[in-house]
């Protein structure tokens, strides 16, 4: 919670919309601290971890490792949807609303890779954090959430050109983030464990680099570059 709050202020400081200043700033922080207590501390309990019952309670390492991992992950995502401005081609001031949008279809986003992911793992994840109690799977599972939020971070941050360019960015993150977890599960079917590992890895390097050429691309074309 606390880094996903600084990781926001630190946004807001140097890459925010300059309209956000004065009682805005703790507007957003406020809004940073609900947003990632909902959406990311409670919303794991979707995956069966509850913090309340797994965490306080039991004391389950794996689980506190999930639910960190993602409360940060959506606090990554949230902070991404105030980077830039919200108008950059007039004086106007923007809304509240447009980095919520955004980090709605990030957070969205987020929650489907996460679902991919553990639906082709073997087993289920919920027995083997809350009664076995496995911090491996919970910290391969927290490094995925984590890696997965920072390409969705691509998505959403940058000044507003219009609705289109981010929706296309997250649509692209979507079909892409899809295709891999298809490629994964059929990997895990006709090669080994250690090379269905590397080819994960291969591509978490080839989807980001690909996120970021896009929105390099994308930034171009609005901007005339």
């Amino acid at each position: 919670m606390a880094a996903s709050i600084a990781w926001t202020a630190c946004v807001i400081q140097f890459h925010g919309d300059p309209s956000i200043q004065g009682v805005y700033v703790a507007f957003y922080l406020v809004m940073a601290y609900g947003v990632t207590k909902v959406f990311g501390q409670l919303s794991a309990q979707f995956f069966g971890v509850g913090l309340r019952s797994d965490v306080y309670e039991r004391k389950n390492l794996a689980g506190a490792q999930f639910i960190a991992a993602f409360t940060l992950a959506t606090g990554i995502v949230f902070g991404g949807s105030l980077w830039g401005e919200a108008d950059p081609l007039s004086d106007a001031e923007g809304g509240w609303w447009i980095p919520a949008g955004f980090f709605l279809m990030g957070w969205g986003t987020l929650v489907l890779a996460t679902a991919l992911y553990l639906w082709r793992e073997p087993g289920s994840f919920r027995q083997q954090i809350r009664q076995e109690r496995d911090t491996a799977l919970a910290w391969s599972t927290a490094l995925y959430v984590v890696s997965t939020a920072t390409i969705i971070f691509e998505g959403v941050a940058g000044d507003f050109w219009g609705w289109r360019h981010g929706i296309l960015g997250m649509g692209t993150i979507v079909l892409m983030l899809v295709w891999h977890e298809l490629i994964i599960y059929g990997a895990s079917r006709m090669a080994p464990s250690r090379m269905m590992r590397a080819l994960e890895q291969s591509m978490y390097i080839g989807l980001a680099a690909a996120v970021w050429l896009l929105n390099r691309m994308l930034d171009r074309f609005y901007t005339g570059g």
